[in-house]
């Protein structure tokens, strides 16, 4: 009896909890919804040359979207001395770091195909083109 007691009491907690939320008559900014969404990590696969970002200790790979991965959090890192391609697979939670989306738990193995000289992710556009016709040769 105790018990089924605690249980209707923990019931009409959450309902009034739940109730409380709703008080705005259910008009809610995109804003407002957009934080409230629970983001479930995702798996990220990708491919590329690994390179280093300025002024920071990020080493970042391109993604398909044009958009950098921070594999930062990769134990051990890729070798950049190697010079060669890495394909790889993340979580991606839904985080911006300095240098890009944040993957953790990176998982990534050498590809054999070579890449250019490791120039910083964010150096000037004359990059940006050769980055691309390396991902093009990579994958």
């Amino acid at each position: 009896m105790r018990v089924r007691f605690i249980e209707a009491a923990a019931a009409a907690s959450l309902l009034a909890f739940g109730l409380a939320g709703c008080s705005d008559g259910g008009a809610k900014t995109k804003l407002a919804q957009a934080n409230q969404v629970v983001v479930e990590s995702t798996s990220v696969t990708a491919s590329g040359c690994v390179r280093p970002v300025e002024k920071t200790n990020c080493l970042v790979v391109k993604g398909r979207g044009g958009g950098y991965y921070d594999i930062s959090s990769a134990s051990p890192a890729p070798d950049l001395s190697k010079g060669v391609a890495v394909s790889l697979r993340g979580k991606d939670a839904g985080k911006n770091t300095q240098c890009g989306r944040e993957l953790t738990d990176v998982k990534w193995s050498y590809l054999g195909i070579q890449c250019g000289a490791t120039t910083p992710a964010s150096d000037s556009t004359t990059a940006a083109k050769g980055d691309k016709a390396k991902l093009a040769k990579a994958g």
